[in-house]
């Protein structure tokens, strides 16, 4: 049986935005696959396999999920709650990144089913920090050091 490499999926329609998590994330574990939905229609595709995210080795499913609240058509509260909806994705973690500061957002969210809710920091390095402590608290550290080693041999 093959090593699960850990996969990303960045849902956020801030296109610089998304680069610098994924960036972020692949500093703090250079393993892991990102993969960026710019909405969130695209979004639950990815999580559905639906075409073109229908080979399950190049889309594979995410170990984590990156979510912004605020997007055109379908927004991340919308996301949490065609999620909610699948049993399949109930063990897939979804973390929360977004500009808002309203308390009404963060409990909706988690309501919703978010494993957390996190204000994005303005400041590129905090930034980069938040993406780093959210990463390794929701990607088991074993996977992490699994697909690193079967990367070098």
């Amino acid at each position: 049986m093959g090593v699960k490499t850990p996969t990303l999926l960045v849902i956020e329609d801030a296109q610089d935005h998304a680069i610098l998590l994924g960036h972020a994330a692949r500093r703090c574990h250079p393993g892991i696959i990102v993969h960026v939905a710019p909405d969130g229609y695209e979004g639950c595709a990815y999580l559905a396999n639906v075409a073109p995210f229908d080979d399950p080795h190049r889309y594979a499913r995410p170990t984590l999920v990156l979510l912004d609240l605020y997007m055109p058509e379908l927004d991340g509260f919308g996301v949490l709650k065609w999620i909610r909806g699948r049993p399949e994705l109930a063990d897939v973690p979804v973390v929360v990144l977004t500009s808002s500061s309203l308390p009404e957002d963060e409990t909706r969210a988690r309501w919703l089913g978010a494993r957390g809710v996190y204000r994005k920091p303005a400041d590129l390095d905090e930034l980069g920090a938040l993406v780093r402590e959210i990463v390794e608290e929701y990607v088991p550290r074993r996977l992490m050091l699994d697909s690193m080693f079967a990367s070098m041999g």
